[in-house]
């Protein structure tokens, strides 16, 4: 059998010939051409010195791209009649063969302009946040208008393409298209006349119109006091510039003219001096509404706001929230680079740090700035706290814990709340401005001691405190002690603390452990200073009687003694206890008290 090989034919193009070929791709060109923009819109923006201005939008359509819109130049008139959001149409005319519809966009401020703007960019549909800024000269930092908008021609008309391709008013436009329908155009600002030349976008999309040379410090430091009592509304503050000194010389006339109407009446500006780099202006005592004001002039800048408000923490009466705002805009001043800092200056330990607080002065709390406000909490607390230990043989004893706190703060917190958060049984003092809290545990054994610790906020190394004391030797003792305050009322002692310890039936003779490594061995006590727990073990002597032997001798003694008396009166009247006994007689037994019983007569 033969096999015969048949060659198969070629087919070119997988079967389309090359004519087909052709036709598709032209007719893919035609579609495409046909969804390509079909015009682009242009923009004139004439703004006056103060803000005040017209955006005049120019939408051109060509005569080819107008013969794809159903109905032509009515369709689009009727589309701009029935969907405007609020510009001024102006009408069409002819240029040439194309066709040219021109609408106004009036406002009074860059606030008013922006409002507008959102109006058409919600009925187009876009999500964005109309912004605009409009900043006219501001020597020595300005010299020209700054314009930026974050919006574009294309987006303030976009609302009119979709009203056309929502209709089906253009040749095989889909909703894809709408934001491919217009290209941009020529586009210019003027404010009084001058052209503004078309910068540098910015970082959230806006576009930068400007003719101003500018000038800033390279930064500014603003810090303020008095927040610390606010019921007074009475503030300083103090800014600092630090200006290059090439760029002051540049414009030397304007930045002494700017620091002159800077100063407020009874403020003081400490110059750079001849070679410097730092201009000092402090501002006199005022409210928080004068400083904002005053910060406005000082930072070429307005709508400053500096306001303090202080309320209790309604969870820790030891607590008050400070609640700041200092919202202060310094794009003028500071430029695109300078850097902007703000703090406040307050008393040492003002959050808390009694230690800092006593060594005095001040410290400074940075804020982050903006419209929300900022919350310092304060935290109140007791300044020094004073503990006098005393064990007995037993390991019982009794503990006093004073705690100090100056009476300008006890006003805050208040007694109330200080006798309810410590318990009942608390005692108060005063002295020298000093408010002192007294609490006392007692219990005559081991057994009962912690427990009476522990009430009143005392803790151990694992638990409860720990008190032992076990004999070591004849008359001699080993004492451990370990305790210290914790939970609340731990947090709320934020002074130092001194610690006595003392034995009733004992005195301490060495210390053999001392954890604190604070610990000083005196004549009867153990003292241990800036410690505000104890964790020692020290050797003690027997010394006297302890407090239970001397009650239960007391005990004996009382006892013995009515034993006794009731002998001496059994002798006394022993012949009548004997008469008693027998049951009585009608003879009367004399008293062997009043000698010898003779007859009656």
């Amino acid at each position: 059998m033969h096999s015969v090989a048949v060659a198969s034919p070629r087919r070119p193009l997988a079967g389309i010939s090359r004519a087909r070929l052709l036709l598709v791709l032209l007719a893919g060109l035609g579609a495409l051409l046909a969804l390509s923009a079909c015009g682009k819109v242009g923009s004139t923006t004439e703004i006056a010195a103060d803000g005040s201005g017209t955006q005049t939008l120019a939408v051109t359509i060509s005569e080819t791209d107008m013969d794809k819109i159903d109905g032509g130049t009515k369709t689009v008139e009727a589309a701009i009649e029935e969907h405007n959001p609020g510009l001024t149409y102006e009408g069409s005319e002819k240029d040439g063969t194309d066709t040219v519809f021109t609408m106004t966009l009036e406002f009074s401020d860059a606030k008013d302009y922006a409002a507008k703007a959102q109006k058409a960019l919600e009925a187009g549909e876009l999500t964005k946040t109309a912004e605009v800024t409009f900043t006219p000269p501001s020597p020595p930092f300005s010299s020209g208008y700054t314009l930026t908008r974050n919006f574009s021609e294309k987006d303030l008309t976009r609302w009119a393409v979709k009203a056309l391709v929502d209709d089906g008013k253009i040749a095989d436009a889909e909703e894809g298209d709408i934001d491919s329908a217009l290209d941009p155009g020529e586009t210019t600002v003027e404010v009084d006349g001058d052209g503004l030349e078309k910068g540098w976008g910015e970082a959230d999309g806006a576009d930068v119109w400007t003719n101003a040379a500018t000038a800033s410090f390279e930064s500014v430091s603003v810090v303020t006091a008095g927040v610390e009592d606010p019921a007074e509304d009475s503030y300083t503050r103090t800014v600092t510039y630090e200006l290059p000194r090439e760029t002051y010389l540049d414009a030397k006339d304007e930045f002494d003219a700017f620091f002159a109407e800077a100063t407020p009446e009874g403020g003081e500006l400490t110059p750079a001096g001849d070679a410097g780099t730092t201009w000092v202006l402090a501002f006199p005592a005022g409210t928080a509404e004068q400083v904002g004001t005053w910060t406005d002039a000082a930072l070429a800048t307005s709508d400053s706001v500096f306001t303090v408000e202080a309320a209790p923490d309604s969870e820790d009466p030891f607590s008050v929230d400070t609640n700041v705002v200092d919202n202060i805009e310094c794009s003028v001043a500071c430029g695109e680079y300078g850097a902007l800092s703000q703090s406040l200056e307050v008393p040492a330990g003002f959050q808390g740090d009694a230690q800092a607080a006593a060594e005095g002065g001040t410290e400074q709390i940075s804020l982050e700035g903006g419209p929300e406000p900022q919350t310092i909490t304060r935290s109140y607390g007791f300044t020094g706290a004073d503990y006098d230990l005393t064990v007995n043989r037993e390991g019982g004893g009794s503990l006093e814990m004073a705690l100090s706190i100056p009476v300008a703060d006890e006003e805050v917190v208040t007694e109330d709340a200080i006798l309810a958060f410590l318990g009942g049984d608390a005692e108060r003092s005063e002295e020298d401005g000093t408010a002192v809290y007294t609490r006392t545990a007692e219990a005559k054994t081991s057994e009962d001691f912690p427990g009476a610790l522990q009430a009143l906020g005392l803790e151990g190394a694992d638990g409860a405190p720990q008190v032992d004391v076990a004999e070591s030797g004849k008359k001699s003792y080993a004492v451990t002690v370990v305790m210290g305050p914790g939970g609340d009322i731990g947090e709320k002692i934020v002074g130092p603390g001194t610690w006595t310890v003392q034995g009733d039936g004992l005195r301490p003779t060495s210390l053999t452990g001392d954890q604190t490594d604070s610990a000083s061995l005196g004549e009867d006590a153990i003292t241990v200073k800036d410690s505000h727990g104890v964790w020692m073990t020290f050797s003690a002597e027997r010394t006297g009687l302890s407090g239970v032997t001397i009650v239960l001798l007391l005990v004996g003694l009382a006892v013995l003694g009515l034993l006794i008396a009731a002998g001496v009166v059994g002798f006394l009247h022993r012949e009548k206890i004997a008469g008693l006994l027998r049951g009585g007689s009608d003879t009367d037994v004399p008293d062997s008290s009043s000698g010898p019983a003779g007859p009656s007569f």
